[in-house]
């Protein structure tokens, strides 16, 4: 019996010792978060057709990719004497190698003139869709088409409200 004793307060000192060695532990980590810089873009230069002639019976459209030469379907010719013919450009600008969204007007626009309206739509950009920011910085250019009714009365058309492209961080 006095064996069973000291072997029953030996058992119960190792089973504490045992128990203390599956104690529980904690370990920290830190933590951190990072702030880049804001996403931006400015306007460079405005979305310009040129000067377009227009047959008095047939309309057409003027087609002004972002390389900037234009092409032409139905009444419309364009004149030897071109005007200004240019894509818009915009310069958006981030953070480093950054990946961004580009979302151009997914409706016609109006140009409003001294006697009647055009509209402008099928808009493109270069880069299309997705673009990168090199050493943060990366230039956008749009293109569209231009409607172009029959007998359009001569003079300068323009959209008040402007051409909206937004830009997002992917």
């Amino acid at each position: 019996m006095k064996n069973m004793k000291s072997l029953l307060v030996l058992t119960i000192i190792a089973l504490g010792f045992a128990s203390s060695s599956f104690a529980q532990v904690t370990a920290t980590a830190s933590t951190t978060a990072t702030i880049i810089g804001p996403i931006a873009i400015t306007k460079d230069v405005d979305m310009s057709f040129g000067n377009v002639a227009v047959s008095p019976t047939l309309g057409g459209t003027v087609v002004l990719p972002t390389a900037g030469a234009r092409t032409l379907t139905g009444g419309v010719t364009l004149p030897v004497i071109t005007g200004t013919v240019t894509p818009a450009s915009f310069t958006v600008t981030g953070e480093g190698t950054s990946t961004y969204s580009i979302t151009l007007p997914s409706s016609a626009i109006t140009l409003t003139g001294p006697s009647g309206t055009m509209s402008v739509d099928n808009f493109v950009s270069t880069p299309s869709g997705t673009g990168t920011l090199t050493a943060g910085t990366q230039i956008v250019k749009v293109g569209a088409t231009l409607n172009v009714g029959s007998a359009q009365a001569a003079g300068t058309y323009t959209n008040a409200s402007g051409l909206f492209v937004t830009v997002n961080y992917n």
